[in-house]
């Protein structure tokens, strides 16, 4: 035990390694955490501002059109059919019509519409106008 007491009061070995003269800067570590949480806070609040403002910007872009009032213009032609089978059976219902039916085309010449079937048989009885020969 005395030769431990003689190497404790002897000088060191090794000059150049010495301890540490004192604990951590308790008040300078304290600063920097406070700090680092405040920038956390103020990031935390600033990416709650910027998704408010996204949100608000999604609402309006998604928001549902005001109605506007403008005169209702038909758009050029040609246009959809809202019902093609009610159209196409209104033109052949027409159709039959004209080619059933009697009716003036040009009254000062004497050019007449007639009946399909009665110019077939007009066709039929008189004969072709121009002679009826056909190759």
């Amino acid at each position: 035990m005395e030769e431990d007491r003689r190497l404790a009061d002897a000088e060191p070995r090794n000059p150049h390694v010495h301890h540490e003269p004192g604990d951590v800067n308790a008040r300078a570590l304290t600063k920097f955490g406070l700090a680092m949480a405040g920038l956390v806070v103020a990031f935390l609040f600033g990416l709650w501002g910027l998704f408010q403002y996204f949100a608000k910007r999604e609402a309006e872009l998604n928001a549902p059109p005001q109605q506007v009032v403008t005169a209702q213009k038909l758009p050029p032609e040609p246009r959809l059919q809202p019902d093609p089978a009610l159209d196409m059976r209104r033109m052949r219902a027409e159709e039959d019509q004209v080619m059933r039916q009697y009716a003036w085309i040009d009254p000062d010449k004497g050019i007449v519409r007639i009946p399909v079937e009665r110019a077939m048989e007009l066709v039929a009885q008189r004969g072709l106008a121009g002679g009826g020969k056909t190759k």
